[in-house]
């Protein structure tokens, strides 16, 4: 399980950094090819293709500015060449186009379903949804 966790660790400090440089094409690189992956938001989006996660992706980035992202591993499985976890993330965000707006943080619960592609874990699956003000303190990630 060690193994798990530092492969999920490794990708989601990818995405914590992509996330912080607001960089569509970079979270793209995570995602499993178009026709294994499901993308459902807090929104209610659900998304299938490539496409359509970078118009997310790039709106999210229009609309708020992302100060920090820290996660928290809670859980996680292995089994027949996937791994799934549960994790807790805090964004600090800003709204753009307000003028002395004010950082709100943000609290989402994520599940996730990890498969690798040609030696590489990509994300299958992913569901997030927001959250209460998390119960612990989040490690800097």
């Amino acid at each position: 399980m060690a193994d798990s966790r530092e492969t999920i660790r490794s990708l989601f400090d990818l995405q914590a950094e992509n996330y912080s440089q607001q960089n569509s094409a970079g979270m793209l690189d995570h995602y499993a090819p178009e026709e294994d992956l499901m993308f459902w938001s807090s929104e209610g989006a659900r998304i299938n293709g490539h496409d359509a996660l970078k118009l997310w992706y790039e709106a999210l980035f229009q609309q708020f500015e992302i100060l920090s992202v820290k996660y928290r591993i809670e859980s996680a499985w292995e089994g027949q060449g996937q791994i799934a976890c549960c994790s807790t993330w805090q964004l600090e965000t800003r709204l753009r186009d307000v003028e002395l707006a004010a950082v709100e943080p943000q609290f989402l619960r994520a599940t996730h379903v990890l498969r690798q592609y040609q030696g590489e874990w990509k994300i299958v699956h992913i569901h997030s949804s927001p959250i209460g003000q998390a119960s612990a303190d989040f490690p800097t990630s």
